[in-house]
């Protein structure tokens, strides 16, 4: 995926927002020190009356399956497969201090087999959408933000190396959803999954003002967050919000190198699509 150096400041800023932001009756029962690697479960699968457990979407619709046998059987390999991959990138993305790039890099000789194959990738997003939205229906929102930035990226990566749809990620997006508000938490989610079961969360939680994160170092709000409807995109590479004008001018020094790197890749994805 494109990069820059600066994104790996601004992945730690948002980390650092996510736990600024913690409410105490959503996060008092969720251990800070416990690494998500150990969250990472298969949604159960298990008939129950004869009824299957809603499994928010987890495989990708193009899939047509002919019984609930072959269902659990393709299931549970590509499971195995995608949970590996799946640990051993969170295990780099918690030890580089929540960088998705490190993360990438990382893993991506010794699990080049998934992230080179879209069935896997696709499975690997679905996986993480479903499992943040039973996270979100718990009440471990912690957890739930972590599991939808980390679909965000796959998805974006998804559409940017394999599908070619995209000129580059939306690091601001994906860095909201690390920091998110119920109201963007709970949208993000109920948008990627074909079953209801977000809706009457969705209810309740729709009046939340959406936090955007300003991409200043030097932003004078805490941990750069703002209402998202006052942010403002650099509106020559829209890579970049920030809360004010003021904080946009302050950041110009350490933005232009970016600024101009998204541009260039931005002309030339125009240039090949048109």
């Amino acid at each position: 995926m494109a990069s820059r150096k600066k994104i790996n400041g601004k992945a730690r800023r948002a980390a650092a927002a996510a736990k600024a932001k913690a409410t105490k009756d959503e996060e008092a029962a969720v251990n800070q020190n416990q690494p998500l690697v150990g969250q990472l479960q298969m949604n159960d699968m298990a008939m129950s009356d004869g009824v299957a457990k809603c499994n928010h979407g987890l495989v990708p619709s193009h899939y047509h399956w002919h019984s609930h046998e072959e269902f659990l059987t393709t299931t549970n390999n590509m499971k195995q497969i995608v949970t590996g991959f799946l640990k051993a990138f969170v295990y780099e993305f918690d030890g580089a201090g929540g960088n998705f790039l490190a993360a990438y890099h990382a893993t991506k000789v010794s699990f080049a087999h998934v992230w080179k194959d879209l069935a896997k990738m696709e499975f690997v997003v679905s996986f993480l959408l479903s499992s943040g939205t039973s996270k979100v229906m718990e009440g471990n929102i912690k957890i739930a933000c972590k599991y939808a930035a980390l679909s965000c990226y796959f998805e974006q990566y998804v559409e940017i190396d394999l599908l070619n749809t995209r000129a580059f990620p939306n690091w601001c997006k994906i860095n909201e959803l690390y920091a998110a508000d119920m109201h963007t938490l709970v949208s993000f989610l109920k948008k990627r999954i074909p079953c209801s079961c977000l809706d009457e969360k969705y209810k309740e939680v729709k009046h939340i003002p959406k936090i955007g994160l300003c991409c200043s170092p030097e932003c004078p709000l805490p941990c750069g967050m703002t209402e998202r409807s006052l942010t403002m995109c650099c509106s020559r590479c829209r890579a970049a919000n920030y809360c004010s004008r003021e904080c946009q001018v302050a950041s110009w020094q350490g933005h232009k190198g970016e600024c101009a790197f998204y541009s260039d890749l931005k002309a030339k994805f125009q240039s090949e699509h048109h």
